[in-house]
């Protein structure tokens, strides 16, 4: 094995950094410009790892801190993310090595990963589920087609007007307004993932691409909404409800999506939600998650609540 060293990303030249995620993860110039956002770094004293090879970012483990409520308490935690290794290193230990090092940083991990990284966690004894679903209800299936793709013209332009829904941009007003329901209902779990106001901070009024986020309330109802237009192609990805969207709020999320030629909407939700008879797609997400102490894997095996807020399935 070559001589290599492993360094926190805040000792990496930001030059370097950027350079490594765009060609190693192909991210938005957004999502490349603001990496420490994307990293939440430094929350809790935790950040990734890069590993260096002849002064050349040659791998890297990334993570996003987080705090997780087991059985009543507040518990320090982060999700797994961005685990790559160059080609030119690879089937050398490198991927393994920087994966224990990783897992030094903080006790009690999670992550939602692809089937190739779930293999890699079992061989380190980390439980799973299956227990979470990605949703996708397409609202254009002509627009999906290729030969019309290339034809399709929509507008950037958003219409927030609506009879019965209230839609906005985001707002510290109405952001506070979710803050409170959020905590309401959080006060109420046992065991559950922590989104209190530093973390709504951080996650939307911080946000690269705020700009693209509106709010829906309806009723005592609130939904977030992320827009993007991709490929000739615009989807809505539904990142946080405070409850469990119910059919009326759908059937008025829907209409309002068409009316502004949003092509397909995707969401995450629990396996039994109410939410999977109202989308046309639907798919397995493999949810991982590592602690000594097995009261707290046992507790995380019960989350039901991961939504595209979470972790960094929204701008992946």
């Amino acid at each position: 094995m070559e001589k290599f060293d492993i360094k926190k990303i805040s000792e990496v030249d930001p030059f370097l950094l950027k350079e490594f995620y765009s060609s190693a993860f192909h991210y938005e110039k957004t999502i490349t410009n603001n990496y420490m956002w994307r990293f939440r770094n430094g929350y809790n004293n935790c950040e990734p790892i890069a590993l260096i090879i002849d002064n050349k970012i040659c791998g890297h483990a990334g993570l996003i801190p987080t705090d997780l409520k087991i059985n009543g308490l507040n518990k320090k935690a982060i999700w797994f993310t961005d685990l790559y290794v160059l080609h030119k290193y690879r089937a050398m230990g490198f991927g393994k090595l920087l994966t224990n090092e990783w897992m030094k940083i903080c006790p009690l991990k999670i992550t939602i990963c692809n089937d190739k990284s779930l293999n890699l966690f079992k061989k380190l004894k980390w439980k799973y589920n299956h227990n979470i679903k990605r949703n996708i209800k397409v609202l254009n299936y002509i627009g999906l087609l290729p030969f019309f793709k290339k034809f399709k013209r929509s507008s950037d332009i958003i219409d927030i007007q609506h009879e019965l829904l209230d839609i906005s941009s985001v707002n510290n007003k109405i952001l506070s307004e979710i803050i409170e329901a959020t905590n309401r209902i959080s006060s109420r779990m046992v065991t559950g993932l922590v989104r209190d106001e530093s973390w709504f901070k951080w996650r939307i009024l911080d946000c690269p691409y705020i700009k693209d986020i509106y709010i829906y309330r309806y009723q005592k109802e609130f939904l977030i909404g992320h827009i993007q237009k991709k490929n000739s192609l615009k989807k809505m990805n539904i990142i946080f409800s405070t409850h469990d969207i119910n059919n009326e709020m759908l059937n008025l999320i829907l209409v309002w999506s068409k009316k502004n030629n949003i092509d397909y909407l995707a969401c995450i939700a629990a396996a039994k939600g109410s939410v999977r008879k109202n989308f046309n797609f639907r798919k397995s997400i493999n949810f991982s998650y590592f602690s000594d102490n097995d009261t707290e894997t046992n507790a995380i095996d019960e989350f039901n609540d991961i939504q595209y807020i979470d972790s960094d399935l929204d701008f992946i």
